[in-house]
Parts: C-alpha cells; sequence; structure tokens
C-alpha cells in the first residue's frame, strides 16, 4: 500500500507542477509584444502607398520609423497609439517618389516592455518607379477630379520623361493639365508663359484647345514642354480607293470617353490596314474585333460601298466592315 500511496503522490505532484507551469505560460501573455506581420511587403517601387500590419499585445503606443541600411537619418518617423481592444492593425505609409529613397532599408518599431525599450527591425527594398503622368481637366473626359485622371504612356523608349495620350477635348470645360499622380493636384504642371511651355505650379494656368477634335498630347516633364495637335484615323490598301498610296480619312464621331470613327466608301476586292495620322507608325490589323498594331492586312472579298466604323475602349481597338 505504501508503494502506491507514494506513487499517487508522485502523480499528484507531478500534475500539479504542471498546471502550475501552463498558468505561468499563460499568464506570460500580459507581457507586452510588438512585431511587424508576415503580411507586410518586403519589396515596393517608390512613389507607392506602403501597408505595414502591426500584431500588438499589451502595447499601447510604439514608435514607428523606416531607416536606411546605410545608416543616416530616418526616412519616415511616426509615434502610432494602439487601441487596448486592438491586437493586429494596419497604416498607410505614402514612400515618395524620389531617388534617395531607391536602395535597401530597415522597416524600424520601438517600444517599451516592462521598463525596457524593445527594438526590432525588418528588411525592406525600395525599387525605382515605373515613370507615370496623367491628364485631368474639365475638357477632357476626366474632369477635374486627380483620381479620375487619364494615365498617358511613354512614346520615347530612350526616355522616363516623354509621355503622351490621345484624347478629344472639347473648348469648353476650361482645358486640362498634367499630374505625376492621380491622388492629388501635388506638383501638377499647367501652361506656362507661351504656348507649349509648361509650368510646375500651382499658379500655371490651364491648357486649352480651339475647336473640339480628337487630339495627341504630348508632353515632356523634364523638359517643361507639350504639344497638342489634332490626330486622325484612316483606311489604306489595294481595295481602298487610293490604293497604298495615300489614306482614306475616316470622320471622328464620338466624344468625351467615346472613341469612334466611321467613313462610307467605295471599296474593291483586295485588302485594307487602318493607319493613324496617314503614318505607318500606328497601323492596326488582323481580327476586326481585337485589331492588333502591325496586324496582318484585312481582306476585303468583293467590291461594293461599304461602311466602315473602328472604336476604341479600354481593352484596345475593333472595328466593323458592312457591305451596302
Amino acid at each position: 500500500m505504501s508503494n502506491i500511496f507514494r506513487l499517487l503522490l508522485v502523480l499528484f505532484v507531478g500534475i500539479t507542477s504542471l498546471l502550475f507551469s501552463c498558468k505561468k505560460v499563460e499568464h506570460g501573455t500580459d507581457v507586452p509584444i510588438l512585431s511587424i506581420n508576415e503580411s507586410t511587403v518586403s519589396t515596393i517601387q517608390v512613389g507607392k502607398k506602403l501597408k505595414v500590419s502591426f500584431i500588438a499585445n499589451q502595447v499601447t503606443d510604439f514608435t514607428f520609423s523606416i531607416v536606411p541600411v546605410s545608416a543616416g537619418e530616418a526616412l519616415i518617423t511616426e509615434n502610432i497609439t494602439v487601441d487596448p481592444n486592438t491586437f493586429i492593425l494596419s497604416k498607410e505609409f505614402d514612400i515618395p517618389n524620389q531617388a534617395s529613397w531607391i536602395g535597401e532599408a530597415l522597416l524600424k518599431i520601438s517600444y517599451n516592455s516592462s521598463g525596457q525599450i524593445i527594438e526590432k527591425t525588418r528588411p525592406i527594398t525600395f525599387t525605382e518607379s515605373n515613370p507615370q503622368m496623367f491628364l485631368v481637366g474639365g475638357s477632357v473626359a476626366a474632369g477635374w477630379e486627380p483620381t479620375l485622371a487619364l494615365p498617358m504612356s511613354l512614346y520615347d523608349k530612350e526616355s522616363k520623361t516623354k509621355f503622351e495620350i490621345y484624347e478629344y477635348v472639347t473648348v469648353d470645360g476650361s482645358g486640362f493639365k498634367f499630374l505625376p499622380t492621380n491622388v492629388d493636384w501635388t506638383d501638377a504642371f499647367g501652361k506656362g508663359e507661351t504656348d507649349g511651355t509648361l509650368l510646375q505650379s500651382g499658379d500655371a494656368g490651364n491648357i486649352t484647345v480651339s475647336s473640339n477634335d480628337f487630339y495627341r498630347i504630348r508632353m515632356d516633364s523634364e523638359a517643361k514642354t507639350y504639344e497638342v495637335s489634332k490626330s486622325t484615323w484612316g483606311v489604306i490598301g489595294s481595295a481602298t480607293p487610293k490604293g497604298w498610296d495615300s489614306d482614306t480619312d475616316l470622320t471622328f464621331v464620338g466624344s468625351k470617353g467615346v472613341y469612334t470613327w466611321k467613313v462610307t466608301v467605295n471599296l474593291v476586292a483586295g485588302e485594307l490596314k487602318f493607319r493613324m495620322d496617314d503614318d505607318w507608325a500606328v497601323n492596326i490589323g488582323g481580327d476586326l474585333s481585337a485589331l492588333q498594331q502591325d496586324g496582318a492586312n484585312i481582306a476585303i472579298a468583293t467590291a461594293g460601298k461599304y461602311d466602315i466604323e473602328l472604336s476604341r475602349t479600354a481593352s484596345g481597338y475593333s472595328a466593323k466592315i458592312f457591305k451596302n
């Protein structure tokens, strides 16, 4: 019996110790702990918004900063207060589109835990941003709301400052301006002292046109210049009245945000393509439902009078060719 009693006593002591040990571990969660969630990105382009997620336990406030790996002053420092009922929180930080940010850095948190200052870091890489520029204004489809601004494209492969866009522009609406982001009016470009020049200032004027039409709009953010020229579409080819020598122009019949060109023309059996501004730099062909740059010639089987309609949407160009 004494052996059984001793065995039971050992088991009792062991179970009690285990329970006490578990209780101590549970009590340990009251210690202030803070970390950067693994969901936070490790690479991001400058000029973007960085979302950082934090996991907090018993932490009422902390300091967040972004510091270069190569030392030096912090790029961003912010004191953050934590809601007592919050375990996971997120914050967004605007990363400026500046070359000085490009490279390796550390996301750093600093907080008080039982009288000690705890610091933790997480590596992050800031990369060069894709060049961007936007068109905004009452004379174009975007209106004057920056978040609805129309994205422009680079037209010179050797440059990161030369942008263009093709848009229907009206006389009314007070013109347009250029924006380096589609967030707000910061660093907007407007008309300079003379036609063709730009001023990057809140005092800059609006750029206007003298007639409602479809235009090619170009700007150079480095040279601070712009060009606005009327743009046309036409058909060319052995099936058209002028053959491969010259275009038969289409007429723009669209409006702001609606891009459609039409023509009624006598065709003969042969081939044709669409091209812009009487030049081969932009020419489209192939499948009528999804025309492609440098696409195949479009066959016309029989001679006759045809209605031709070219449309541009967000997904690209399409066309309709109907024999009357």
